[in-house]
């Protein structure tokens, strides 16, 4: 992808909330693959030219300022020896700045959430004139009530890939699920976030509302375990685009990789459990997840 696809790309990414232009530059700044551009001035006008030019986007003002968006490294962090997943922030220290509001059906066939959808105004002929060149500048443009969206035919394609079906109908609640799983790029949604925080008023809505999204093929799930800030394992999935997949092992793989590997130091690739017992009174975290009092 080619770098101003790769800008629209994160446009379209972040939903119908729109983005803007601090948190499209956080955005480009962890994009993966690596963003080929050094993101500085000259490149930032380059983009924003190519942003006010591109009609596939449009420009609105919101009636409040949004705060940048907080990223943060759902796999960056994991228990030594087993690498067990640790959840890095908890809700209370991480602020979510996309709430959910599910956008009813209407004439336009838009579809999404934003928080401000009919009380946000569209400046694009403010920012666009009819040449397809800048109003107002970058420094003007990056104040945090303006933000861009993509049409919805390219918020869609970024969802769904170029090999499915652009027509594929479905309804707004799944949608809003695609398009939060979207929005979370290669670090993927939790199930039980959804389920906890988003979709929370029935257990069975989440899986009705996942389950055109899994025949469709347009996204991936996978068990995913993760050790809370309380000391607790959560068990739950890990929900991605198809684009975005990546095959992750689970807890008990990388546990059972742990064992294989400390047999192989014996003959027959076999010990007691006396011995594996005695071997795991060094190694704590590892003594606790497996659990070895039950052995």
């Amino acid at each position: 992808m080619d770098p101003l696809s790769t800008v629209v790309d994160e446009v379209a990414l972040e939903g119908l909330d729109g983005i803007t232009i601090p948190t499209l530059w956080i955005r480009l700044g962890t994009v993966q693959p690596k963003f080929p551009l050094k993101l500085d001035e000259l490149t930032k006008e380059f983009i924003w030219k190519s942003l006010v030019n591109n009609r596939d986007l449009r420009f609105y003002e919101l009636p409040q300022e949004r705060p940048d968006v907080q990223l943060f490294n759902r796999f960056g962090e994991n228990d030594s020896d087993i690498g067990l997943e640790t959840q890095l922030s908890s809700a209370d220290d991480y602020k979510d700045i996309y709430s959910l509001h599910v956008i009813p059906e209407n004439k336009d066939g838009i579809q999404g959430s934003c928080n401000f959808f009919k009380e946000r105004k569209d400046i694009t002929k403010q920012i666009r004139s009819v040449s397809l060149t800048p109003l107002v500048s970058l420094e003007e443009a990056s104040k945090k009530k303006l933000v861009i969206v993509a049409s919805q035919a390219v918020r869609f394609r970024a969802l769904i890939g170029a090999e499915n079906d652009p027509d594929l109908k479905m309804s707004n609640d799944s949608y809003c699920v695609l398009e939060r799983v979207g929005r979370a790029r290669w670090q993927g949604e939790l199930q039980s976030n959804l389920h906890n925080g988003l979709f929370s008023s029935d257990a069975r809505k989440l899986h009705y509302l996942r389950k055109p999204l899994v025949k469709h093929d347009l996204i991936t799930l996978q068990p995913f375990s993760l050790r809370l800030k309380s000391g607790q394992q959560q068990h739950t999935l890990l929900l991605l685009l198809k684009r975005f997949h990546l095959n992750r092992r689970t807890k008990y793989d990388k546990m059972m990789e742990y064992v294989s590997d400390f047999l192989q130091q014996f003959p027959g690739q076999f010990t007691t459990v006396d011995a594996f017992k005695q071997h795991l009174v060094s190694h704590v975290q590892i003594y606790l997840l497996l659990n070895v009092d039950s052995l």
